[in-house]
């Protein structure tokens, strides 16, 4: 038997036809240079990734399980498997189920853990990660400095709370360019309760183009002190359909409302999507 020479130059033809859309896609990428921040639809939890001038990947938390997969797949270029930095808020599931999808799919080069209570779920999670990358504790003051965006942290304390949503790591991101059409701040809150973030000193904290809501819109967590320091332009909640939790709270929704903040929810938007040049 030979082999039929017009199938070789198919199959040929195929591979180059195929090299060439795949560099094609990569080189369209990369004219991306626009920083994007999505709030994925992770139903009831948290999950937020952002991709720095189309070159570094940040997750915060990665939602209560699969679906955060879905997201990145949709959102992170295909050819990029490296999430620079993942920052879990606290330790809650719904918060940090997604990383026993993500921790075999992809390379996480740096994981900021906050100094939460330990479940036994968690902490087999824990010392999964741990033997694939390098763990950090960040508290208040610490700052981060990624291509020219900055990560300012504003709690936790050294000492831990009882309640574990009172570890949520409480951080902004900002963008310090001199362009004022690419400055950004997006303040993260976890699920911090409204006594937390009426305690803690906010520097730089004004004139927000994001808050992320805490705790799904829960009446517990919001607080009208940050709002009115903050003026945020737009607040996200990140909640689930017809949760049981009732969230987010009506009295929530009416407070942002009377302060003309633009709400964003993922439970009546899917993912929510914010693009700086």
């Amino acid at each position: 038997m030979f082999d039929n020479p017009f199938k070789k130059r198919e199959l040929i033809a195929t591979c180059i036809f195929s090299t060439v859309i795949i560099l094609g896609l990569i080189f369209f990428y990369s004219l991306n240079t626009a920083t994007k921040i999505v709030f994925c639809d992770v139903g009831q939890g948290d999950a937020t990734y952002i991709r720095i001038k189309n070159k570094i990947d940040i997750l915060i938390d990665s939602g209560p399980n699969n679906k955060i997969l879905a997201c990145l797949g949709k959102y992170m270029p295909f050819y990029d498997r490296t999430i620079e930095l993942a920052i879990l808020t606290h330790h809650h599931k719904d918060h940090y189920g997604g990383f026993s999808y993500l921790i075999d799919r992809y390379q996480i080069n740096l994981f900021i853990n906050s100094r939460g209570n330990n479940t036994p779920s968690f902490q087999a999670l824990l010392d999964k990660i741990t033997k694939k990358t390098k763990v950090q504790y960040l508290t208040a003051g610490h700052t981060l400095i990624l291509l020219n965006n900055k990560l300012t942290f504003y709690w936790p304390t050294n000492g831990k709370q009882i309640h574990e949503n009172d570890n949520s790591i409480i951080f902004l991101l900002e963008n310090l360019s001199t362009n004022p059409k690419q400055v950004f701040k997006a303040l993260f809150t976890g699920d911090a309760s409204s006594t937390i973030l009426n305690q803690i000193k906010l520097n730089n904290v004004f004139n927000i183009d994001i808050l992320k809501i805490p705790h799904h819109g829960s009446k517990s967590g919001l607080s009208k002190k940050i709002l009115q320091l903050a003026k945020p332009r737009v607040a996200v909640i990140s909640v689930g359909k017809n949760n049981s939790f009732g969230h987010p709270n009506q009295e929530v929704l009416e407070t942002l409302k009377a302060l003309n903040i633009k709400i964003r929810r993922t439970d009546i938007d899917g993912d929510v999507v914010f693009t700086f040049p």
